[in-house]
């Protein structure tokens, strides 16, 4: 674990990269920071500027590579020097040791020790947007990462952006700069050459079509009705490492999975309209050596002569990788996907999602501000046990999390779990929380007046929320993980519900704060009382919430919560 303090030699404590900026900068110590939102909002409007908002997924890519590569560099040298101080070991020419001690400090702590030596050392790196013709960003950093400071080259020159370093006396000791800058002049040149789109001929379209079947290396089988190859490209014989002769056709009908056969010729091709099917998946294993195999795609059709004509490319030739890729029709998948989704937690696959737009195959720890509301109902296991032969408690239990689910989202907060009858839910803006509580508590005063005059048992809501710093992260082990929210936030927020009176909404103090600037006149605060929760040292100051139409309950809250 990192303990040192002593400050790095290259910076002093006024080591603070200065510069002349049109609005506040990002700062960044580490990765785990919850800024690529805020980060992409502003790359978006320098792209305005620019007038190339269309860039804005390749350049996010492009900065989130270029900023990884910057952070790593940094946290590395930061532990260096952290190690050296605390334990005297110069293991700047010791690699092999340093980088075991590194991974160590990662597996056990992830990178918080490294990002507070960061701090307290003033070692980061800033982002700023200067309001300069041609410059997307300028970013600033210790000169320890100065070879880090690079763009992936083939992405950059493809969207027309440059790297350019600054001079080194312009900024304070120990840092360097880099500006991302338009490249305007390349990027007219093509403009100039085109000048329009061009719209192709049938013949041109043809020419271009053969070029492209080529490059992409694509093959033609065509099988007969009863599945046996009648003429086949020598190109996927060599992918296969097949000997190019008609023999070949039999021994690769016979390592063709069985599943292709039944799925495509005896149902695809028979199933669909004028037999028509595109992107079924099918891995192939290699003859000579059954370790090894090739996933292709196949699209194809049926001739009217009922032969099956289709076409393969290679999916993958990366066999430690295509065990990963589905086999089966795509539109097989897309079915599975959409039975499954629902079962995947919205805040997994939204995060899933961005990561993947980043070129990123891993979901990765973060910190950030979070509301985090429980809601749950009161008494349910009794419900259940008193009426599970009188009502269907599924359908009840589904009726009521789905208006809970639908108040949530209306209000731009994610449902991270279910838990029985209880729901927990996340929330950037804290406000919203407030009034999600709100419309889910309107809900269950429709529905239980429903219940009422039904003469059925009445179900009562108790939500508590919470704010404050919360980490998103990985819990688990590699067969079965679950990316969710951790800390004492969660915790103290699913005792407020605990603790909460049925029917009613209970928030922290450090909520209630959060949005005290917010004009709020339809909304009525108890005033502030304290709890003791669970598991808490000391106690806890809360409110109760509710609709200023509403009676005022909140006194005889306080008076059952003292009691």
């Amino acid at each position: 674990m990192i303990t040192a303090k002593t400050p790095f030699a290259a910076n002093s404590s006024e080591a603070r990269p200065i510069a002349i900026r049109s609005s506040y900068p990002i700062i960044i110590t580490s990765l785990e920071q919850n800024i690529w939102q805020e980060l992409e909002r502003k790359i978006a409007h320098s792209l305005e500027r620019l007038c190339c908002q269309r860039l804005l997924d390749s350049t996010v890519l492009l900065l989130h590579k270029l900023i990884t590569n910057l952070v790593k560099t940094m946290h590395r040298h930061a532990f260096q020097q952290a190690i050296e101080g605390d334990l005297g070991l110069n293991v700047a020419s010791r690699n092999s040791v340093f980088n075991e001690l590194l991974q160590n400090e990662l597996v056990m702590h992830g990178d918080r020790n490294i990002e507070q030596f960061c701090k307290e050392n003033n070692f980061q790196i800033m982002l700023t947007f200067p309001e300069e013709k041609d410059t997307l960003i300028q970013i600033e950093y210790p000169i320890s990462c100065d070879d880090s400071a690079y763009l992936d080259n083939k992405l950059a020159r493809a969207i027309g952006f440059v790297l350019s370093k600054q001079t080194h006396d312009k900024y304070s000791p120990g840092y360097s700069a880099a500006r991302i800058v338009r490249n305007i002049a390349e990027h007219h040149l093509y403009q100039s050459q085109t000048g329009h789109s061009q719209l192709l001929t049938c013949a041109e379209e043809s020419d271009k079509a053969q070029v492209i079947f080529s490059k992409l290396g694509y093959s033609i089988i065509v099988f007969s009705s009863a599945g046996d190859i009648l003429a086949i490209s020598p190109t996927i014989l060599n992918n296969l490492k097949l000997e190019v002769s008609p023999v070949s056709a039999h021994t690769l009908a016979g390592i063709i999975p069985s599943h292709f056969y039944n799925d495509v010729l005896w149902g695809l091709a028979l199933e669909l309209q004028n037999g028509l099917f595109e992107n079924y998946r099918t891995r192939i294993r290699l003859p000579h050596d059954d370790s090894l195999s090739i996933l292709f795609n196949i699209s194809g059709y049926r001739h009217h002569d009922m032969t099956i004509h289709t076409m393969w490319q290679i999916v993958s030739l990366d066999h430690k990788a295509t065990d990963t890729l589905a086999e089966g029709s795509i539109l097989n998948e897309a079915r599975v996907h959409n039975i499954t989704r629902n079962y995947v937690p919205q805040l997994v696959e939204q995060k899933a999602r961005e990561i993947v737009r980043l070129g990123g195959n891993a979901l990765p720890n973060e910190e950030c501000q979070l509301a985090v509301l429980f809601c749950d109902i009161a008494g349910f296991t009794t419900y259940v046990e008193n009426n599970e032969k009188e009502e269907s408690v599924i359908h009840t239990l589904n009726l009521i999390l789905g208006r809970i689910t639908k108040a949530v989202k209306q209000h731009e907060g994610v449902i991270d779990k279910f838990m029985g009858d209880c729901v927990m839910a996340l929330f950037k803006e804290p406000y919203k929380a407030v009034l999600a509580a709100l419309d889910i508590h309107k809900h269950s005063h429709d529905f239980n007046s429903l219940r009422m005059r039904a003469s059925k048992d009445l179900l009562l809501l108790r939500i508590g929320i919470h704010w404050g710093k919360v980490v998103i992260g990985n819990v688990g082990a590699s067969g079965r993980l679950d990316w969710t929210t951790i800390g004492d936030v969660v915790n103290t927020a699913a005792r407020l519900e605990k603790s909460c009176c049925p029917g009613a909404i209970l928030i922290s103090e450090e909520l209630h704060e959060a949005i005290a600037q917010i004009d709020h006149t339809e909304i009525s605060f108890s005033k502030r009382f304290y709890l003791k929760l669970k598991g808490k040292r000391n106690k806890q100051a809360v409110r109760y919430v509710q609709i200023t139409s509403q009676p005022l309950l909140h006194d005889i809250f306080i008076t059952r919560s003292r009691a």
